[in-house]
């Protein structure tokens, strides 16, 4: 008898010889639960109340055991069109239990998979060894397990442990191709990696820095502006401090020697002619602050800081969603209230930080009110509430 070939990673898929049969082909839900569940758990025999649970949770069907059944019999029709004259044998009925036979010659990713990452992580494994295994374990990995299922609750847990597997071997590959300065193995397999699972941020950080080692700072920005929008919208949250200072790494590594002044100052001038205040990532906002309160004590003129909050009305909390489009908004707003030489960033998910150098406590708060008053009829509708604060960042000298 030939071998069955079975993919459980990714799209489900039996093959036998030349023929194949996979679960994009065919609509019949409950017949590849079936089917996926016995292959599975085909390591133990499976009750028929085990089945009838997993495959009705919460439908009353009529006489459930003769409707299992018949779902059998569907299941070793399929298992036919691949070629198998005898596909009965394939499941094994056991009084009031089922189980896939294991005595039948069979490849399954699932296993090769756990057998190499055994392999890998054996103590005494030579790092060149390891670091084989490991990439040829993530090209065994085509997808979470049961991709087009996932969300089905008995392949859950099933789906989470695998990707984490798998994701602990790209994360420990990428550190041995690291130390042996193999950048673009990094990009090749982090790229791969972070469609898997796009919020792993050390996938991303892992990724940012081959970009960087490889000499592509312009790669790296447009990919750091991309996690960190990421972020925030899924998830309303920061980058990690490490992620960001990898950020002005980034910057920095993008400058070459250049001798000629007028080039240098040219570069430097903005693509075009733009009104309203700059806006700046934090981590050069912080410099931009420190080199303001060194100006404000020569000068004598203070400065002053303004935190804007976006909160919802009556203390419900707005989704994510409207805290993102409400956000995109007060970022327009800010820009075409605020002066050329006005500074802000994005302090956190529902907060910006805004910088007014060279005024004073009385007009830093008539700029406020109209920003405020701006935003506010531009969004007469929204569900949401825009509260501030501000203070001079160092006094004013007399």
């Amino acid at each position: 008898m030939k071998e069955l070939t079975i993919n459980m990673f990714g799209e489900f898929a039996i093959s036998y010889g030349d023929n194949k049969i996979s679960e994009a082909d065919n609509r019949k839900k409950k017949v590849w639960s079936l089917l996926q569940y016995l292959i599975t758990f085909r390591s133990r025999d499976i009750s028929q109340e085990e089945l009838i649970e997993m495959l009705w949770p919460d439908d009353n069907v009529d006489d459930p055991a003769n409707t299992l059944k018949t779902l059998l019999f569907r299941v070793r029709s399929l298992l036919k069109q691949v070629g198998i004259e005898d596909a009965k044998s394939l499941i094994i009925t056991k009084g009031g239990s089922y189980a896939w036979n294991l005595a039948i010659p069979s490849t399954i990713d699932v296993d090769i998979f756990d057998k190499l990452l055994d392999e890998a992580y054996a103590p005494g494994i030579k790092q060149a060894d390891k670091l084989r295994i490991l990439q040829e374990s993530a090209e065994i990995y085509k997808g979470d397990y049961l991709l087009q299922d996932s969300t089905a609750t008995w392949i859950v847990p099933i789906s989470t442990y695998y990707r984490t597997k798998y994701i602990k071997a790209i994360i420990d590959a990428c550190e041995i191709l690291a130390e042996l300065k193999r950048y673009d193995e990094i990009i090749e397999l982090c790229q791969k990696a972070v469609v898997v699972d796009p919020y792993e941020e050390t996938l991303h950080y892992a990724l940012l820095s081959a970009l960087i080692e490889e000499n592509k700072p312009q790669r790296a920005l447009s990919y750091y502006y991309y996690v960190k929008d990421l972020f925030y919208s899924k998830f309303g949250i920061n980058l990690s401090e490490k992620f960001r200072a990898l950020y002005k790494e980034t910057i920095r590594s993008s400058k070459l020697t250049e001798h000629d002044l007028s080039f240098i100052m040219e570069s430097l001038r903005e693509v075009e002619e733009l009104n309203g205040s700059f806006f700046c990532e934090y981590e050069f906002f912080k410099d931009i602050y420190r080199l303001e309160i060194r100006t404000a004590e020569r000068t004598g003129l203070a400065v002053y800081m303004c935190l804007l909050t976006i909160s919802g009305k009556n203390n419900i909390i707005p989704s994510q969603r409207t805290i993102n489009n409400s956000m995109k908004k007060l970022n327009a707003v800010i820009m075409k209230t605020l002066r050329k030489g006005d500074v802000f960033t994005r302090y956190s998910v529902n907060q910006y930080l805004l910088m007014l150098p060279m005024t004073t406590y009385e007009s830093a708060t008539r700029v406020i009110d109209r920003l405020i008053n701006n935003f506010r009829e531009k969004n007469t509708k929204s569900p949401i509430v825009l509260n501030h604060s501000h203070q001079a960042i160092s006094p004013l000298k007399i």
